[in-house]
């Protein structure tokens, strides 16, 4: 696995063969991950259980919250799947301040609103994708520098590469930006095979995954 030291070293002398670049550098890297962050892939998804109360309707997010995927609620024994709705929605049904099993649920404001309200202490379990602590010391590492090392570094070198240095010249900015595509793209294959998408589910389970796409970066 990749350091963030190691990864700057990569850029500025087998890239730009510049030894003067270092904050530059690690602001280029930072910003890469920062595009590509949102992407969902293997290793950015997590869930955590969040307490809900029978006094709200509403609960705060994690900080490391990028992107909602679904969220379960605790019934008994059970885990049920609430249905993400708009807050239009959400705001609307609870105009009645019924009480039950929450059973919608909808994202608004860096924070999760459900519907109804909690008729006892329960929890929410949010499955979603997260970010990683921002790179800070040269000994840092995350798997953005590991799993994805050549998008990140191919990105950061066209960054800089335009925005720092200038460089006027086309065909340098061109192959690096397809550099850096050609890597989003093997990334986004060793996902869907990782993740089993694109396949059909019918002999595992009773829902059948949506067909992949492999797009390149924006």
């Amino acid at each position: 696995m990749a350091t963030f030291r190691e990864v700057q070293d990569r850029i500025n002398l087998d890239y730009l063969n510049r030894t003067d670049l270092g904050n530059e550098t690690k602001r280029a890297i930072t910003r890469a991950i920062k595009h590509y962050e949102k992407n969902r892939l293997w290793f950015n998804l997590t869930a955590t259980a969040l307490a809900i109360g029978t006094a709200s309707t509403t609960v705060a997010l994690p900080a490391d919250f990028l992107a909602l995927d679904f969220v379960t609620v605790a019934n008994n024994s059970a885990q049920q799947l609430l249905t993400v709705r708009t807050f239009d929605r959400i705001a609307y049904q609870n105009r009645t301040n019924d009480s039950g099993v929450p059973t919608e649920v909808c994202y608004w404001r860096d924070s999760l609103h459900f519907t109804p309200k909690p008729a006892s202490a329960t929890s929410l379990t949010i499955h979603y994708t997260h970010a990683y602590p921002t790179l800070s010391a040269d000994a840092d590492t995350n798997p953005w520098l590991s799993a994805c090392e050549d998008l990140i570094v191919y990105r950061a070198v066209h960054d800089i590469m335009a925005n720092v240095l200038r460089i006027s010249d086309a065909t340098t900015l061109t192959n690096y930006k397809e550099l850096e595509g050609e890597a989003f793209k093997t990334i986004q294959i060793g996902n869907n095979l990782r993740q089993n998408l694109g396949k059909d589910g019918a002999v595992t389970g009773a829902s059948q995954p949506a067909s992949p796409k492999v797009r390149d970066p924006a």
